[in-house]
Formats: C-alpha cells, structure tokens, sequence
C-alpha cells in the first residue's frame, strides 16, 4: 500500500516552516504530493532527496527570492490550500494555477479571511492569487461546512505563530483535524518523520479481498486520524478480518448485513462503499453526504449512476445515498467513461473486476493518489 497523502501534505507544510534540518520518510508519489514539492523547490526551499523522502535544508519564508512566482498545483485540494495559506506568512505574490475542477471547489471562505487580515486574495479564472503577509490573530474562526481543509491550514502555521484556530460547523472530517492537531505535537518534539500508509488506497483492494478472495496486507493498522479507516471497522461487522503477523488478513464474507453509515467524515471512501455494498443483499444508507459534490467531480452522481450501470437500484436525497445490493453477477465486458476523479476510475475496476471485465477511462487519473493502482491490483487477482 501507498502511504498517505494527506500526512504527506501536512508534514511537507510542516517541514518547510521549521526552522532546523527536518527529514521526512516515506512518502508516496501521488501527484497531489509531487506537485506540492515541486511548488516548494519552485520558491525557494531547499530539499534533500533520500530513499524515497527529503530532508529539509531551509525554511519559508527565509527562503524567498523572487518576487512574482507562478505555480501549478494540479487539482489537489491539500496541495492548493495548504501551500496557500503558507505562503501568507511571506512578502511575494504567488498565482497558484488550479486545475479544472479544483478552480470550482470552494474557495471564497479563504479569499474573505485572506482580505480581512490584511493580504490579497483574489480568483481569476484558474489563478489564485496571494499576498501576505498578513497580520496573523491571536485567534481565528473558520467556517468548516463545505471543507476543513483552510481550517487545517491555519492550525499547521501555528508551529511558527502562536494563533489558535477554532472550527465552526466541524460536522464532516473531524478525524483530519484531529490529525492535523496531532501531527503538530510531533513536529514540535522530533526532526524526522515517517509517513503512514494509507487507507483510502487500501480501501479498494479490501473491498474487492472481502468480496472475493483472501489477501494480506503488510505493515497496515487502524488509524483513528486516517477518516477511512472507518472501513476497517465496517469490515469487523462482517467477521471477514484478522489481525496477526505485522498486517491486516481479509478474506471473504459469508453473510449480508444491512446497512446504515454516517460518511459525513469519510466522504472518500463513498465510491469505494459503493463497489462494496452493491454487491452485499440488503438496503444500504450512507448519510452526510452533503458534501460530496465537491470532490474532483460530484461523485454522488457518478457513484450513483456506476451503482445503477451494474443493475443495481441507488436513490439519493439531500442528505443521503441508498443502495440495493444483491450478489448476482454481470457477464460481459463494460466501458466505463468518468470524469478526470482518481476515486471513481479505481472503484470503477473494482466493478469491471467483479464482473465482466472492460476498459475504464482516464485510466491516468490514479496518479493522483494511487500511481501503482493498476500494478497491485493486477497482481492481487
């Protein structure tokens, strides 16, 4: 399994605002993590590579030299904020190309804050630009209804500026504010720091393991800071996990549960319990997927319609999603069309998997967070 991007992100942010040598191991080749690193060389960090992480030789804002910086983030969301809300604490003006969806993600909450506090902020088509720095409160409240993400951002500048954040509406990914608070602590006490695999990659070969046939994963554990580790604890209902010999065992199910799941906080893992429970018999509600349709793509949609694509029936509200599951099977291959969503691209192999086999489309969307998707998956069937 990959390591997790969303540690990576937050240790990248970290490491480039301490001031001491920092190292960092383990880190995955998602994109989201890639771009990040490249728009902090871009700016003037220095960086060490070594067996698959970086020692940090500098810090930001130290750092800075030129006074107008382009950078192209991509379309990752951690990628785009937190490297944003950091570059508040320095002098130059940044204009952060944002890929097609990210543009359309939610952003006027940190533009208002950024304006407030006296920097510039403003979107222009794909271009965010920023200036700071800005003058940093000793308190500050953020909106968390649609993302945590800016609110987790300001908490990881609290390792230079003695700022407290408070979340407002923190309803949906408390389980990534608690890791950001975390993560702080060990920052503050140590130099180096190991990435953790992640659950969301580990989401999908679960899932297919516990449908279909035995398989072990190294080196993986429950997480309580990683939300998509909630599948871990879905799978125990089913009595299809072990763990023993440094990893976690799954092997098929053997009976059907109906059920009835909060996701508000592991919005990720729904194209994955979509594959997963569409092949389970029963009635299966998700609640608190409000939020959903600001993902890479509005995955209550496309979830919905790969659901119903396989014969199964899916209904959704405002606040929920049903599944009708059954067990039968689907002859024949299917061509599968998304949107450029690395989410929906890998749950949708698991449903070529299960069933006929076919061809998904854009196959190169899992760089995103999963480049060796394909390769693992081929080799685990």
């Amino acid at each position: 399994m990959p390591p997790s991007k969303s540690y990576a992100n937050r240790a990248l942010v970290l490491g480039a605002l301490a001031e001491r040598p920092f190292t960092i191991s383990n880190l995955p080749l998602a994109s989201d993590v890639t771009n990040l690193l490249a728009c902090l060389e871009v700016i003037g960090l220095e960086m060490e590579r070594r067996d698959g992480g970086v020692r940090f030789v500098n810090s930001f804002p130290a750092c800075e030299k030129k006074k107008n910086v382009r950078l192209n983030v991509g379309e990752g969301g951690t990628t785009a904020r937190f490297l944003a809300t950091m570059l508040l604490l320095g002098k130059s003006s940044y204009e952060l190309i944002l890929g097609e969806r990210l543009k359309e993600r939610p952003w006027e909450e940190f533009i208002d804050i950024v304006n407030k506090l006296g920097g510039r902020c403003q979107l222009d088509g794909d271009s965010l630009i920023v200036q700071g720095p800005v003058r940093f409160p000793e308190k500050i409240e953020i909106d968390c209804q649609r993302t945590t993400q800016f609110a987790s951002a300001f908490q990881l500048l609290s390792i230079t500026k003695p700022m407290r954040v408070i979340p407002l509406n923190l309803h949906a990914s408390q389980s990534y504010w608690a890791m950001t608070e975390r993560m702080l602590e060990e920052f503050r006490k140590n130099e180096n720091y190991t990435i953790p695999l992640d659950w969301s990659s580990a989401s999908y070969p679960l899932a297919f393991g516990a449908l279909n046939q035995k398989i072990f994963f190294p080196g993986l554990r429950p997480d309580p800071f990683q939300a998509d580790s909630k599948f871990f604890e879905l799978l125990t209902r089913f009595d299809c996990l072990s763990l023993d010999q440094g990893g976690i065992k799954v092997r098929p199910i053997n009976k059907d549960l109906s059920i009835d799941l909060d996701v508000s906080d592991c919005l990720d893992l729904v194209p994955t319990l979509g594959y997963f429970l569409s092949h389970i018999k029963g009635q299966h509600i998700l609640r608190g997927i409000e939020n959903l349709v600001y993902k890479e793509s509005n995955r209550l949609k496309e979830v919905a319609n790969l659901v119903r694509s396989f014969q199964r029936q899916a209904e959704s509200d405002e606040h929920t999603f049903t599944i009708w599951g059954r067990r039968e099977r689907i002859d024949g291959p299917k061509s599968l069309a998304f949107p450029d969503d690395h989410r929906l691209v890998m749950s949708g192999t698991l449903f070529l998997l299960h069933h006929g086999g076919g061809d998904v489309m854009p196959s190169e969307a899992i760089k995103k967070s999963y480049p060796t998707f394909f390769e693992i998956i081929s080799s685990e069937i």
